[in-house]
């Protein structure tokens, strides 16, 4: 009976010691900006997006990562790329038209992933000058291309879009159909 109660007792202060720690304890002490800005050139990709990650959510608009983030627009790592362009997307960030040339090669891609977020993070930056950029976007053969195109358009708010837009009110693709007429309709 002793050894079944020593147990329990154990148990229990093991199961609140667990439940009354924080993450940090387990994994060490957070990254700090300038930690994080320095994993920004880790040869792993998925460090580099983490910390990236981190920054957009702990130092919104980090005036230190700004820079480091713009230079990685011209990285050659597709992945480091993407998650920069969206970032940036994120914090509304207002770039030069030289800035924004990395953002506009990535629409002429033509891979999903990659173009999706170059869409994603010029409609949340709302760049005018992008439009003409975005257009040949809704001539997509990918769907979510497409989409993304007009949700972007949408967002930037660019009246002169809609007949670029309009042709798609006839697609057979109900999704694609519907993310037209939601544009249209913010647009007008």
């Amino acid at each position: 009976m002793k050894t079944y109660l020593r147990a329990v007792c154990i148990s229990s202060v093991v199961f609140a010691a667990l439940f009354t720690t924080s993450p940090q304890s387990f994994a060490g002490k957070e990254k700090t900006e300038d930690e994080l800005i320095q994993d920004f050139t880790h040869p792993k990709d998925s460090v580099v997006k983490s910390a990236m990650v981190a920054v957009e959510k702990r130092f919104p608009r980090s005036a230190k990562a700004m820079p480091h983030l713009k230079a990685a627009l011209k990285s050659e790592r597709v992945e480091v790329r993407r998650k920069a362009a969206r970032v940036l997307g994120v914090w509304h960030e207002k770039l030069s038209a030289e800035e924004l040339q990395p953002i506009f090669a990535m629409l002429k891609v033509n891979e999903r992933g990659e173009t999706c977020d170059a869409l994603k993070a010029l409609g949340d930056m709302r760049e005018k000058s992008a439009v003409p950029e975005i257009l040949p976007c809704l001539k997509s053969d990918n769907a979510f291309i497409v989409r993304d195109a007009c949700r972007a358009l949408a967002l930037i708010g660019d009246k002169s879009a809609i007949p670029a837009i309009e042709p798609l009110l006839t697609s057979s693709d109900a999704k694609i159909k519907k993310d037209a007429e939601d544009a249209i309709f913010k647009l007008k």
